[in-house]
This record gives structure tokens, C-alpha cells and sequence, in this order.
């Protein structure tokens, strides 16, 4: 059985798959996990500590051989023994089209509130987008100063620079996978930094996850000199 997790809201989307995999052993595949080129290897096989395997495949087109799974092999996925839990942010049209009607396909969209706080997150992702890099290092302080979590900061920029790529790459909405309005703004952001400038900023927010586990700076001061340096 195959599920497509995507959307967004990211958050939602891992609960959903932890719930999808209860009392099967989790292998994880991509951010943190296996590599991707060893995935068709576990379709037919069984759990050591329980009698069924979900496969974790977390952001595969982000990587080549990730994106080979679901361009080649969805078939495969959806007809394996093991359970496949895909979670992506969007998929375009052409790979939406080797997904097998089998497939489950699910959505985790941020839904925007009915009484909105007087700052969002997402006011600062409109000036990261735009290359302002002044009201982007305010509006980050001021979001710091009401609470707002750097994790949580971090993934929304994560989101964008995600979308940005995929705008960039992709000629329509539809073929981005993205919603017309969403797609006209990243589209905008993506021309000025270029395919490769944008892939970039997405790779250095990865690191810098990575750079803060590992003790090289607190994620807060890190995002923040992201934000000066790269807006």
C-alpha cells in the first residue's frame, strides 16, 4: 500500500504517518535516515520486532535517487508488502501521473485562521521572498519578542524556500503542484535567485538544522544570520 502525504503543514503530515505506521517497524528513508537507493530492496521485507515494515520516504524528490522511486517504480510502492509513506510538500503533474490509483493520496495544508494574529510568520516569509532583507531581520525579531519559536520560523521559511524551488522549475501551477496564488508569488521570488540560488537557500536551511544538533550555534542566531546574509 502506497500513501502520499502533502501539504504544508508538515507537522500534520508525520503525525498522520506515525499513526499509519503503529505496530510495524519504521524504517526512514532521506532527512536522518537510509539512503533512498535502498528502498525497493525492503518492498518484501518483514520487521525483526513486528510482523509488518512501513518504509518512511521523507522529501524524495530532493534527492536523485528519490526521484527515480516515484518516477520508475510507484507501481512498485503502492504493490509492495511493506507499507511506503510518502510525505511531500507538492508533486507536479507529470509525477502525479505514475502514482497508481491505489495510492492514497492525502493533504496537510496550513489553513489560514478566521481571527489572524496581528503578526504571522508568513509576513516574513513575503519580505525573505521579496529580498527584503531589513524588514525580513525585523519582522523575525519582532515574531522572536512575541513568542514565536525558532523551529517554527525555520519551517515556514522552509516551506517557501521549498515552493520556490518548485516554481522555479515548473512552467504552470498545475505542473508545480502548487495553488495559483502560491505558485505566482514563489514564481516571482525564484526569478531572482535563479534554479541553483534557490535549491541553495533550501540546502543551507537543512544544514542549519543539522549545524545546530550538532552544537554549532543556537538555531535562533543561526536563522538570524541566515536572514541578514541571504534576504
Amino acid at each position: 500500500m502506497l500513501y502520499v502525504l502533502l501539504g504544508s503543514d508538515v507537522v500534520k503530515a508525520k503525525m498522520r504517518a506515525m499513526k499509519l505506521a503503529e505496530g510495524s517497524e519504521l524504517v526512514r528513508f532521506g532527512e536522518g535516515g537510509e539512503s533512498f537507493a535502498g528502498v525497493l530492496g525492503y518492498l518484501s521485507a518483514r520487521g525483526l520486532f513486528a510482523p509488518k515494515t512501513t518504509l518512511l520516504l521523507d522529501r524524495p524528490l530532493e534527492d536523485a535517487d528519490g526521484k527515480m522511486l516515484l518516477t520508475e517504480h510507484a507501481k512498485d510502492l503502492a504493490e509492495g508488502e511493506a507499507l511506503v509513506i510518502v510525505i511531500e510538500m507538492a508533486l507536479g503533474a507529470p509525477i502525479l501521473k505514475t502514482i497508481p490509483k491505489s495510492a492514497k493520496i492525502e493533504h496537510f495544508d496550513v489553513k489560514e485562521k478566521s481571527e489572524a494574529p496581528p503578526l504571522s510568520a508568513f509576513a516574513l516569509t513575503d519580505s525573505f521572498a521579496t529580498g527584503d532583507r531589513k524588514n525580513s531581520w525585523i519582522t523575525y525579531r519582532r515574531l522572536i519578542d512575541l513568542g514565536s519559536q525558532p523551529e517554527e520560523i525555520h519551517g515556514i521559511l522552509m516551506w517557501q524556500a521549498r515552493a520556490m524551488v518548485v516554481a522555479s522549475k515548473a512552467k504552470t501551477a498545475e505542473e508545480a503542484g502548487l495553488k495559483p496564488f502560491v505558485y505566482s508569488k514563489a514564481k516571482r521570488a525564484g526569478a531572482r535567485l535563479g534554479e541553483a540560488g534557490c535549491e541553495e537557500v533550501s540546502r543551507e536551511l537543512v544544514r542549519m538544522v543539522h549545524r545546530s544538533r550538532m552544537g554549532g550555534g543556537n538555531l535562533g542566531d543561526l536563522l538570524e544570520a541566515f536572514l541578514l546574509k541571504k534576504s
